[in-house]
C-alpha cells in the first residue's frame, strides 16, 4: 500500500502512526505533491494529526533518547529520494530494538544510511554558518539569500539568533520559497507572501531594497578578500573543497568571479 501525506513532518509521522496502528507494510510513503500514481497503486491519504505525530516522537525518544528524534528529523529535512521510507525503516528498527544501541549498529543498512545522511546534513549546516552573507536594507533589516542542497533552514536559526541578537534579520531559502525572520524578540518562519515582505518592498528583487551604504561595505569586503589573497599560493582544488562553487552566487566576495 502507498501512503500519501501533505508534505509536512507531522504528516509523515502521522503516516507512520497509521502504519504501525494498522500493521500494514508500506510499499512507499510519498508527499502528495510528488506522487505520480499508476493504475496499480492502492493509495491511502493520511490526514495530518499532531497528536499522532507527538506519540511517534515520544515513542522513539522513550526507547532511544532525544538523539533518535533528531536523527529522524534530519532524514526528513534531507529531501533525498525515498527519505520517507528511510524514516519509517529507522523508526521500525528503534521500536524493534527498544534502546539506543540501535543507533550505533551500522550493520543495519538503514541505520548506516541514516548516519551518512546526518553527516551530510551536518556539513551543510556548517557551510551555512560560514557562507551566509547579510545585506542591510533601507529599513534596517538585514537580509540573506541561501540555496542549500538540503532543507537546513530549521537547523541554523539558533546560531544566527545568538550571533545577531541585537538586529533584525531574514534568511530566505530561494529554492524552497520560505525564510526565517528574527525581529530581535521572536524568531519565526515566513513565506514569500508574509507581511514582512510588504514592509520591505523589493526584498526579493536583488539590490532594490539596499541601504545607501551597503554597496560601499560590499566593495570594502571584496577588496579585503582579494588583498589578503596570495596569488602565488593559490590552490584551486583545496579552495573549491572548502568553498564549493555552488555557494558562490550569494557570496559578496565572489560576485565578480561567479558572473564569469
Amino acid at each position: 500500500m502507498v501512503f500519501i501525506y501533505d508534505g509536512s513532518y507531522e504528516g509523515l509521522l502521522s503516516c507512520i502512526f497509521m502504519i504501525f496502528k494498522n500493521r500494514v507494510a508500506p510499499v512507499a510513503i510519498d508527499a502528495e505533491a510528488n506522487r505520480q500514481f499508476t493504475l496499480l497503486d492502492t493509495a491511502t491519504r493520511v490526514t495530518t494529526n499532531d497528536e499522532w505525530a507527538e506519540r511517534v516522537m515520544k515513542g522513539i525518544d522513550a526507547r532511544a533518547g532525544a538523539q533518535a528524534s533528531t536523527l529522524v528529523y534530519k532524514i526528513f529535512l534531507s529531501e533525498l529520494p525515498l527519505c520517507e521510507m528511510l524514516v519509517y525503516q529507522v523508526v521500525q528498527a528503534i521500536i524493534h530494538t527498544g534502546d539506543a544501541s540501535i543507533l550505533e549498529n551500522f550493520a543495519n543498512p538503514f541505520i548506516l544510511k541514516a548516519a551518512q545522511i546526518e553527516k551530510m546534513i551536518h556539513r551543510e549546516v556548517h557551510r551555512m554558518h560560514a557562507f551566509v552573507r547579510f545585506q542591510k536594507g533601507r529599513d534596517g533589516l538585514f537580509y540573506a539569500a541561501i540555496d542549500p542542497d538540503f532543507n537546513v533552514l530549521p537547523l541554523i536559526g539558533d546560531h544566527f539568533e545568538k550571533r545577531y541578537a541585537d538586529q533584525s534579520w531574514l534568511i530566505f531559502d530561494t529554492r524552497r520559497h520560505y525564510g526565517l525572520y528574527y525581529d530581535q524578540k521572536v524568531m519565526e518562519f515566513v513565506s514569500a507572501d508574509d507581511p514582512v515582505f510588504a514592509l520591505s518592498p523589493g526584498l526579493l528583487q536583488e539590490n532594490s531594497f539596499q541601504d545607501e551604504k551597503e554597496k560601499q561595505y560590499q566593495a570594502l569586503w571584496e577588496n579585503y578578500f582579494h588583498a589578503v589573497n596570495i596569488r602565488e599560493r593559490n590552490n584551486t582544488k583545496l579552495h573549491l573543497r572548502h568553498m564549493p562553487r555552488r555557494y558562490w552566487k550569494y557570496l559578496t566576495e565572489k560576485q565578480g568571479l561567479y558572473k564569469r
